[in-house]
């Protein structure tokens, strides 16, 4: 397990995750901005993801990965059933 690999990208999430919090009490981000929302939000999960499943990459091979793997990295959530990709039609 590469804690570098999940330490680098939990770190992340948990500065835009502040960063979103902030936003939210400071009033800045309106309750009908589902725009705003769905941004932050999905930026926020792509880290998460990605801490995930890239835990096993060494340092040099998560440097390097493909622009394609990269995003399929960055939007599939694992469970115990198997994979579960976000996508346009995606519900919660």
């Amino acid at each position: 397990m590469n804690t570098n690999v999940i330490q680098f990208e939990l770190y992340e999430a948990s500065i835009h995750l502040q960063g979103f919090f902030d936003e939210l009490r400071d009033g800045k981000i309106a309750e009908s901005d589902t725009p705003v929302l769905t941004v932050q939000m999905a930026h926020i999960m792509d880290h998460l993801c990605r801490a995930w499943n890239c835990k096993d990459l060494s340092s040099e091979d998560h440097a390097n990965l493909s622009q394609v793997e990269f995003e399929r990295l960055s939007h599939t959530i694992p469970n115990f059933m198997g994979e579960r990709i976000l996508g346009e039609y995606a519900l919660c």
